[in-house]
């Protein structure tokens, strides 16, 4: 995949079996979110302690709705969601598939046709929080960290954590799936790799990519499949009315 994020021109196919990545800064106003919401979203978006993540929540999902909505030709606010046994999110209907992370400004959305999908994305902390290596990484992903200091560990931390986050919510089955029993690599130079999965799911060929660049963040998407083009977007402010 590019090494960068591209502006798109009109709103770009989605084949099947192919992927696309959408990067978002939430940090807009929430007002022209509000109109594609659901009544739920928008009760929800109301309980946030401050306008800040609440306009960040708004501008995450309204996003989501308005890039499903024009994939399948379908008004945004006219979507309707479900959740799988494990509580992932998915559209009510047809073989469309969708994954949203969001930290600090910064929101990642993941489509694709016919195939499941996972993404993650995380604001990085100098130092990281090595608690949480200590609970939710393999013994290899911990002690490829051990020998690391510096912006080396920080790197490698978070490339851990979304290569991690990505495939679990790809997968699809929340925090009934076992952080420790599969391994990342810990090489942040290597954007595409394929995770080491136990043996209830090691027919499955799960690929972790990186994302391009983004401020102060690091971002992952897994796909269960070798050949699947993942492609980078920009959702700028103004684009399709948000």
């Amino acid at each position: 995949m590019s090494d960068t994020w591209a502006m798109p021109s009109g709103f770009p196919g989605l084949p099947p079996g192919q992927v696309q990545v959408w990067r978002l800064s939430t940090d807009r106003d929430p007002q022209a979110g509000l109109a594609v919401l659901s009544a739920e979203e928008r009760q929800r978006a109301g309980r946030f302690r401050t306008d800040l993540l609440r306009a960040r929540y708004v501008a995450a999902h309204a996003a989501l709705r308005l890039l499903l909505g024009r994939t399948l030709d379908i008004p945004a606010d006219r979507l309707r969601f479900r959740q799988n046994p494990w509580g992932k999110p998915e559209l009510a209907e047809g073989d469309l598939r969708f994954n949203l992370s969001h930290s600090g400004p910064w929101a990642v959305m993941a489509l694709a046709r016919g195939i499941e999908v996972g993404v993650d994305v995380e604001m990085a902390r100098h130092p990281p929080p090595l608690e949480v290596a200590d609970i939710a990484y393999s013994a290899a992903e911990r002690a490829a960290l051990a020998g690391l200091s510096g912006p080396a560990l920080t790197a490698a931390f978070y490339a851990v954590w979304t290569r991690k986050e990505a495939l679990s919510k790809g997968i699809g089955r929340g925090f009934s799936f076992d952080f420790t029993g599969f391994t990342v690599s810990a090489d942040p130079a290597e954007r595409t790799s394929r995770p080491v999965l136990p043996p209830g799911l090691a027919g499955a060929d799960w690929h972790l990519h990186d994302l391009p660049p983004i401020e102060d963040a690091a971002a992952a998407v897994a796909v269960p499949a070798a050949g699947a083009g993942v492609t980078a977007w920009r959702f700028e402010p103004g684009l399709w009315g948000l």
